[in-house]
């Protein structure tokens, strides 16, 4: 297996603590330098639509942005692998970053889905550039926001599931046509959320879309983790490891601000890794069991402390591949 280091440590959307460090490409400099530090020679970046807002920004976290402060795709390679990093291994994107995306485009619901699809069309292109093997897509924006937009309606939710369907297998054949690895994952929030996978995942093509459990966000949801990475393990094409030990007492996830409670006595969604209550040896087991050699995307989502979230991440990999190899007695 592969070590991924996630970018997704840092939340670059909120206007929260530190925002304006986190448009600096200083900032990035320096958790380029900390990731490599640890010692992780792969990374994982969360990516956005290509607006003109964030295309200034000094975050890497859209292919214009890079572009603007590093030339091009491959000279943004090229600065990685002159600090340590070999190559971006994973790209995620979002439905809910592309929904977000629209108030600033302008483009109609009607056209959401052919948009996601240029974004990840887009996204794949530099994912050859930069070296990297796997997409990993969140089919729908949350289910709130969905909400609002068809102010409830089931039918029209359902007909945009199916565009999300859809939309899934048009970025699957286009990914198997680059040679690109595509998988989509599960949030809490959306319509993906928890056992919703199950049917989903039957209305798209199995040859062309896989499925990554997401086990913070099925915790979450109230869906065991275990039990769907036991189900889909043998078809991953990409792990994701996030923590939580965060309940959804106020029901959350049909807020427009899911990952940011502002009611009840649990207001942090998101832990370091080994900092929640997730079962990683187990979830390492089956993998292994499986025999899956691909990235494992580690993701200390929304650290609250960046640097320290950094050498957590290193330190719950070696302890979690030492335990495996102690309990088979290999070490």
């Amino acid at each position: 297996m592969k070590a991924v280091a996630s970018f997704g440590i840092v939340n670059a959307d909120t206007s929260g603590p530190g925002a304006f460090l986190r448009a600096a490409k200083w900032y990035w400099d320096d958790l380029t330098d900390m990731v490599a530090a640890a010692g992780f020679r792969s990374i994982m970046i969360p990516m956005v639509p290509n607006t003109e807002n964030v295309s200034r920004n000094g975050a890497p976290i859209c292919t214009a942005s890079i572009r603007t402060h590093f030339g091009s795709l491959s000279g943004y390679l090229h600065y990685l692998n002159d600090k340590g990093i070999d190559n971006v291994e994973v790209i995620t994107i979002s439905a809910q970053a592309q929904y977000n995306s629209l108030f600033e485009t302008g483009k109609p619901i009607e056209e959401f889905y052919n948009e996601f699809y240029l974004h990840a069309k887009d996204v794949m292109e530099a994912l050859i550039e930069l070296k990297g093997s796997t997409l990993l897509v969140s089919p729908t924006p949350g289910i709130g926001f969905l909400n609002q937009i068809f102010q409830g309606n089931q039918e029209k939710l359902d007909g945009f599931c199916e565009e999300a369907a859809a939309c899934m297998n048009r970025i699957g054949q286009k990914a198997k046509e680059m040679g690109i690895n595509f998988a989509i994952k599960n949030e809490y929030w959306t319509m993906m959320r928890g056992a919703n996978i199950d049917a989903f995942m039957e209305k798209v093509d199995r040859e062309l879309v896989s499925y990554t459990p997401d086990p913070a966000h099925l915790f979450i949801a109230g869906t065991d983790p275990i039990a769907y990475f036991n189900r889909y393990a043998s078809q991953m094409k990409v792990a994701y490891f996030t923590d939580t030990k965060f309940v959804d007492k106020t029901d959350a996830y049909r807020s427009i601000s899911p990952e940011f409670p502002q009611d009840g006595d649990m207001q942090r969604v998101y832990y370091d890794l080994g900092n929640g209550q997730m079962d990683f040896a187990t979830m390492y087991a089956k993998l292994k069991e499986v025999g899956f050699d691909g990235p494992v995307v580690l993701d200390c989502k929304y650290a609250t402390d960046i640097p320290k979230a950094v050498l957590r991440t290193r330190t719950f990999w070696t302890k979690l591949e030492k335990g495996y190899l102690q309990r088979e007695g290999k070490s």
